[in-house]
């Protein structure tokens, strides 16, 4: 009987000590349970852990909802490891009634970003409990505090003061990036403070100046700080260039362009990899970017005024030109005179005969004659009548005397 009646008390505070337990999923509890009740200055162990892919970022947001409804953020957008079970410790404030911690956390991955919250609510309940203080004077700012391996607040001075610590033996431990951890066992006395001198050590060994601590650090890369957690060069477009060479390092490229795609330095269409020629003013290119010269001329159509015909550079490309057609270049040509060859050798019309009427248009161009006989000179109609009358009297004459 004595056997049933220890035993039933001892299983119901084992369930209860299983029900304080959490899961392996997302939480958030405290050390008693959450439903627990706390007296006003009691420390309060708040453990939590968010269960998401391996490979995905979290944000941490921890805010303290009091019975009076006051919130007080005690972690904002705090980076989180997904499985890793992380623990802070606060104070119960004198403020009774039901308090709520909410969780809220995004989890970004590679495809999308979602929100979700979880929360845990306890009670704080009047009555007195004796607690003591800590004093910490650090010759370092901007460190965060721990108290029996729990995260209890962040420092951004070289002083803090931490409140409300059951009395008994503690741990107190400093942390700071860059400086080994201060770690030392503290004895809380009720309405006393204890003051800590602590002294941190930021003297870390780093040969290769990465920023990783030669013990982690499995690279020895002098000449590279953008690097992992392990102290190796990132590569981030994954293009076998680091980052500290890559000139492109969110894009592919290869270790002859420093990190870059193929460029076209010289806009040609041509991409630099194969382009033999640097021709920034000149886009009209073979396969190789080098200017074409389809007429063979010595000239690239880009400054070819007549990519098809041979010319020369006098002429921007173009060959002589004869716009009459008289056999006399342009250049040469002081008269413009379409239809008409019988030119001198500045391509002017000839008058051999000095009549004003162009050999090419004179019918007797060795004669003077006039422009209404077409360059022939006019006929004499008196001259040729006496001629007839004397021919006409010779012969009269003639038959009289030989009748």
């Amino acid at each position: 009987m004595i056997g049933k009646s220890i035993c039933i008390p001892l299983i119901i505070v084992l369930l209860c000590s299983l029900q304080a337990l959490p899961t392996q999923d997302t939480y958030i509890t405290v050390d008693r349970g959450c439903g627990s009740t706390y007296f006003a200055g009691e420390s309060i162990l708040i453990t939590y852990l968010i269960e998401a892919d391996p490979d995905a970022t979290i944000l941490v947001t921890i805010k303290e909802i009091l019975p009076d409804s006051t919130v007080h953020v005690l972690l904002s957008f705090r980076a989180t490891e997904p499985g890793r079970m992380y623990t802070m410790r606060i104070f119960a404030q004198p403020v009774y009634g039901k308090e709520t911690l909410l969780l809220e956390y995004i989890v970004k991955t590679d495809s999308e970003s979602t929100w979700h919250a979880t929360e845990c609510s306890f009670y704080i309940k009047e009555g007195t409990y004796e607690t003591g203080s800590v004093k910490i004077e650090c010759n370092q700012p901007d460190f965060d505090i721990y108290l029996d391996d729990a995260f209890v607040a962040h420092s951004e001075t070289e002083s803090a003061r931490i409140d409300g610590i059951v009395g008994g033996g503690h741990t107190i431990t400093i942390r700071k990036a860059g400086c080994k951890d201060y770690t030392r066992p503290v004895t809380i006395t009720p309405g006393k403070t204890v003051t800590l001198q602590v002294e941190l050590d930021c003297t870390i060994h780093d040969r290769d100046g990465d920023g990783v601590p030669d013990e982690e650090d499995q690279c020895n890369n002098p000449l590279c700080d953008i690097v992992d957690s392990s102290g190796c060069p990132l590569d981030g477009d994954n293009d076998g260039v680091n980052d500290c060479e890559d000139l492109c390092p969110t894009e592919q490229g290869n270790r002859e362009s420093r990190g870059c795609p193929y460029g076209d330095a010289d806009a040609d269409g041509v991409s630099d990899d194969i382009d033999e020629c640097d021709n920034p003013e000149c886009s009209i290119v073979d396969e190789k970017g080098c200017p074409k010269d389809s007429d063979n001329d010595g000239i690239i159509d880009c400054d070819d005024d007549c990519p098809l015909e041979k010319g020369d550079r006098r002429h921007f490309g173009c060959p002589e030109r004869d716009s009459d057609s008289d056999g006399v270049v342009d250049e040469a040509d002081r008269c413009y005179n379409p239809g008409c060859t019988i030119i001198d050798d500045m391509g002017c019309p000839v008058d051999s005969d000095g009549d004003t009427v162009f050999d090419c248009e004179d019918e007797c161009p060795d004669e003077p004659g006039t422009q209404e006989n077409n360059g022939c000179p006019e006929e004499d109609a008196g001259g040729k009548g006496a001629f007839l009358v004397v021919i006409g009297i010779i012969l009269a004459w003639v038959l009289i005397r030989f009748r």
